[in-house]
């Protein structure tokens, strides 16, 4: 097994002439992958990327400087353009599919309509992400089909989110080989880590055990070099804890996640405070005045114009680019999970990938999100049991996980009834009755992205 990766080190690995297809390649997604690039020249030495987007403005923007780019650092990869998806995924070895539909508009719906019944407004989980993975699914399920065709030895890389139920129902619609991944798969136990100085120096040696699901998981164990290191992670919690922080609007997340981790000794991931602590979330929620997403529209322009301006440069300089909102950017998780494919390494990576008995309490075909190991085959997921969860904690992950194995049928297959009884399952609605009134005014809200299926 080789070294941990060249991502750090920037060791110069055998050259691959492998064909790696960005669908939504036109976005400002792709920004954040040519950054990577830059600082990493080396990962996908010989390589072509093919940028595609049905959006030919944009598609050429990004194509103008992520060639200028690569040739400014000279790194040997081949950059190119389509408006084609069928030209892009041929004899692609993996695609990479980071775009939304409806765009930014469709998620300020998610994160406010919900609100009007009571609900949480947020466009991952619960109503609003429910939309968003009904929007979603379809779409790549189609996406999927054409690599079935065009490129059936292909890696799928799905950054789109809800991943869970995006890469479920890609698993149940298609044979092609789907990998799920998050920008930032463990954040909280990162943020930890630096605060309570636990980093130990270098990355390579930290593995932290995650159980669950893409937007609901514990870290239940964090190996440094043999050692598990989650007792002084919590300890961090309980003195901030007992510092008593004044709750606000800022900070209030952060305190509540501070009460999950010192009542269940384990980290959650961020997303879990909206299952623990829904009314403290819905206060905050009813008090704002903008949504994150619509905060984000306000910024937008003077990102886009920072873009432009950098493309008809002769010489962009990648740092004025380097302030686009982390969720407008493939993390270099992406590039670390090809380079092991490419190159067989057998690291281990958290991803979002299929049960296959790894968590006892789940379902074989609900896909999870836990550490893998990743080599020449894909992402074989690491037997984790019970992961060290207690019967309460797995009981809110099942829910959860059965709700997004309903949901991704309902997005290929299903109906409005069928739908409502999906949402209704979701532990952020568990009423019928809400679930179909929040069902009727999202679905008429989205209703120009949905397939007419779930309309009647």
């Amino acid at each position: 097994m080789m070294s941990q990766n060249y991502l750090e080190n920037n060791l110069t690995p055998p050259g691959h002439h492998a064909k790696i297809a960005i669908i939504g390649g036109g976005s400002l997604h792709c920004a954040g992958f040519i950054q990577n690039l830059i600082q990493h020249p080396n990962t996908l030495r010989g390589c072509q990327i093919t940028l595609m987007d049905i959006d030919e403005e944009r598609l050429n923007l990004a194509y103008t400087l992520a060639k200028k780019l690569l040739q400014q650092a000279s790194i040997d990869i081949q950059i190119e353009k389509t408006t084609s998806q069928e030209e892009a995924i041929e004899d692609a070895s993996f695609v990479l599919i980071t775009f939304r539909t409806g765009g930014l508009r469709a998620r300020v719906i998610d994160e406010k309509l919900p609100l009007r019944h009571n609900l949480i407004g947020q466009d991952t989980v619960g109503a609003g992400g429910f939309f968003y993975a009904l929007r979603t699914a379809p779409v790549i399920a189609g996406i999927a089909a054409e690599i079935e065709k065009l490129a059936p030895k292909a890696f799928l890389l799905n950054y789109t989110s809800p991943s869970n139920i995006v890469t479920e129902a890609i698993s149940h619609s298609s044979g092609i080989r789907v990998i799920g991944m998050e920008d930032h798969p463990y954040p909280e136990t990162e943020r930890i880590l630096r605060c309570a100085d636990l980093n130990a120096g270098s990355k390579k040696h930290i593995h932290p055990r995650k159980i669950g699901l893409s937007h609901g998981n514990w870290t239940t164990a964090i190996w440094c070099d043999g050692e598990d290191i989650l007792p002084e992670a919590i300890q961090w919690y309980e003195d901030f804890s007992q510092n008593n922080p004044e709750m606000t609007a800022e900070n209030y997340p952060s305190i509540l996640l501070a009460r999950l981790a010192t009542h269940y000794r384990a980290i959650p991931s961020y997303y879990m405070h909206y299952y623990y602590y829904p009314e403290i979330v819905l206060e905050y929620q009813h008090q704002r005045t903008h949504t994150p997403t619509e905060e984000l529209i306000a910024r937008l322009p003077q990102l886009i114009e920072a873009y432009k301006s950098e493309a008809f440069k002769s010489y962009p300089d990648v740092s004025q680019i380097s302030n686009f909102p982390g969720d407008l950017g493939l993390s270099s998780r992406a590039l670390s999970v090809m380079r092991s494919i490419l190159d067989d390494t057998g690291e281990e990576w958290v991803l979002n990938v299929p049960n296959n008995g790894s968590i006892n309490f789940l379902a074989d075909d609900r896909v999870v999100e836990l550490p893998c190991r990743v080599d020449a085959r894909g992402a074989t997921p690491l037997t984790q049991k019970d992961g060290g969860l207690s019967i309460d904690q797995r009981g809110l992950i099942a829910a959860l996980a059965e709700y997004e194995g309903a949901t991704a049928r309902v997005a290929l297959w299903g109906n409005r009834k069928e739908a409502i009884k999906a949402l209704a399952a979701n532990p952020l609605v568990w009423s019928y009755s809400k679930a179909e009134k929040v069902y009727d005014d999202l679905a008429a809200a989205h209703k120009q992205y949905l397939p007419q299926r779930l309309l009647k």
